[in-house]
């Protein structure tokens, strides 16, 4: 499985366009950017957005009806996106952290809380560790590069993951709408 990351910052009338109309323009902007892969493979787009419903009603805008036009030439499924569980997050930052959760009761879980922001002044985060004893831990962090909603949320969770590992963490709880 490959897994790409496009980013696209919305400018003018884009930055208008309603939740589902951005899902699809994105989707429009990876095809073109991606073009050969898309052809020459059977992709699978996993939303939690009903994109092939929306695609298929004849009574759509005309923007996604010109949309649909674009992405029938390529061979897209459309799949569900499953939630990943809290404790499949906290393996996987256990395991590339090099640390183990083995034994850990639930009394000593952290929560981490990410949010990214992205506006024509910058970028950056708001980030909340929340201790097993209930003491807060809240920091704003300013990226010095330019990055969408998704990439300026993506850094926090890196900075996030770190600072609760440097500061003991061993469980981790994450709350983030990536």
């Amino acid at each position: 499985m490959l897994i790409y990351y496009v980013s696209k910052i919305l400018n003018g009338a884009e930055g208008r366009y309603t939740p589902i109309e951005k899902m699809v323009l994105a989707l429009v902007i990876t095809t073109k950017r991606l073009c050969p892969y898309f052809l020459s493979h059977p992709i699978g787009v996993k939303t939690n957005v009903p994109l092939e419903q929306t695609l298929g009603k004849p009574n759509t805008s005309g923007r996604l009806v010109k949309c649909a036009v674009e992405l029938s030439e390529y061979d897209i499924s459309y799949l569900s996106r499953i939630t990943i569980k809290a404790q499949t997050l906290a393996d996987f930052v256990s395991k590339m952290a090099g640390i183990s959760v083995d034994g850990t009761s639930e009394d000593q879980k952290w929560l981490l809380h990410v949010d990214g922001s992205s506006t024509i002044q910058g970028s950056g985060a708001g980030i909340v560790i929340i201790s097993p004893q209930g003491k807060d831990l809240e920091f704003a962090v300013k990226f010095d590069f330019k990055a969408s909603n998704n990439e300026a949320e993506y850094e926090a969770l890196v900075i996030v993951m770190k600072m609760a590992h440097e500061a003991g963490a061993r469980h981790l709880l994450t709350y983030s709408d990536l």
